[in-house]
């Protein structure tokens, strides 16, 4: 009798992109073909406009690493993040703290 909405958060979509992606790819592409374009040499454009196509195809796909993210947010929070808060994990440290137990005398 009612129809039931398979999703309550759903986000406006145009041709396939939403609202955001697509101000993204049109600041892109305003920014890859008319303020770049310049600096690049006359013999090196077709190669340029082939690039910067494919990674603007690219940055709108899905991020293999990062699930429910596009490759855009992922290179946002690569650049954003703090860089002296991340420390290596030593595994063998570790690993040798739990079987010998610094401080746990086991016998």
């Amino acid at each position: 009798m009612y129809d039931i909405p398979k999703e309550i958060k759903a986000k406006p979509k145009i041709v396939g992109l939403e609202v955001k992606e697509l101000i993204i790819l049109l600041v892109s592409f305003f920014l890859f073909f008319t303020v770049l374009k310049d600096l690049v040499h006359g013999i090196l454009f077709i190669p340029y406009i082939l690039m910067a196509s494919g990674t603007l195809f690219w940055m709108v796909l899905p991020s293999r690493n990062n699930p429910r993210l596009k490759n855009y947010m992922s290179l946002y929070l690569y650049f954003k993040r703090n860089k002296y808060t991340y420390h290596a994990v030593d595994v063998k440290k570790i690993m040798n703290d739990y079987l010998y137990g610094e401080g746990d005398h086991r016998e």
